[in-house]
């Protein structure tokens, strides 16, 4: 199931009729909201920080995780002496 994003513009004219009188329910009706919910929540944000406020930002900054992490001497430790356990499982296995 797709996520549906809305334009800054309609979160504006959104909060713009809700403020004016029409019910969240109303609003949603008129402008093919699917929540009604979603209206409410960009009145108290916008109520909050102003309409920019609604310009959702979320995941354009983010250069995500690095691929290359950062392990302490402990943890190479724990890991690499894992690992030999799991391979000497793994060769007595291998020999019945």
């Amino acid at each position: 199931m797709k996520k549906r994003q809305y334009s800054v513009e309609l979160k504006k004219q959104a909060v713009e009729m809700y403020l004016e009188g029409y019910s969240g329910r109303e609003v949603a009706k008129k402008l093919d909201i699917k929540n009604e919910r979603r209206v409410t929540e960009w009145v108290s944000k916008a109520k909050e920080g102003g309409f920019q406020a609604l310009d959702d930002k979320r995941g354009l900054m983010s250069k995500g995780k690095s691929k290359k992490e950062e392990w302490s001497l402990e943890e190479k430790y724990e890991r690499l002496k894992l690992e030999n356990e799991y391979l000497k499982k793994l060769l007595d296995l291998k020999r019945g």
